[in-house]
């Protein structure tokens, strides 16, 4: 799985709520509240190139890219070319300009938006348990 050669070879971040809630605080102006949100956590506006994974029918593994719209410590939403059924896991990349971050997810929903799609995924944990259902 090449993972972004070129875009970002400073450093490969795992992707976990940790590594990301240090990279949201990060990016956010000193005093910056989160608004009201129909979330548990809000999700930022966060936009930067991601890359993801997946096998064909053939079963063929191909690099797919999207754009991050969001994001939040348990997810994002991103635009796509093509659509994921939800519940499919995936290996993904986050590209920044200081790392890359990297792990799995998996898709929550997905819907046509305009001629694209909008993917929201929830990030996966190493031994982590999910809770299925809950909007994060």
């Amino acid at each position: 799985m090449n993972m972004g050669v070129g875009l970002n070879d400073n450093e490969f971040i795992e992707l976990n709520r940790e590594s990301i809630a240090k990279l949201l605080v990060s990016r956010q102006p000193e005093g910056t509240g989160r608004g009201a949100c129909r979330r548990r956590v809000p999700r930022w506006p966060f936009l930067g190139p991601v890359q993801i994974w997946t096998k064909t029918r053939d079963g063929e593994e191909i690099e797919i890219d999207a754009t991050c719209h969001d994001i939040n410590e348990h997810g994002m939403g991103m635009f796509c070319d093509c659509p994921f059924e939800p519940g499919l896991r995936l290996p993904i990349a986050i590209h920044q300009p200081e790392a890359t971050y990297h792990g799995e997810a998996i898709v929550r929903h997905c819907a046509p938006s305009g001629t694209e799609y909008f993917i929201g995924i929830e990030f996966l944990e190493k031994n982590a348990t999910q809770h299925k259902g809950k909007k994060q």
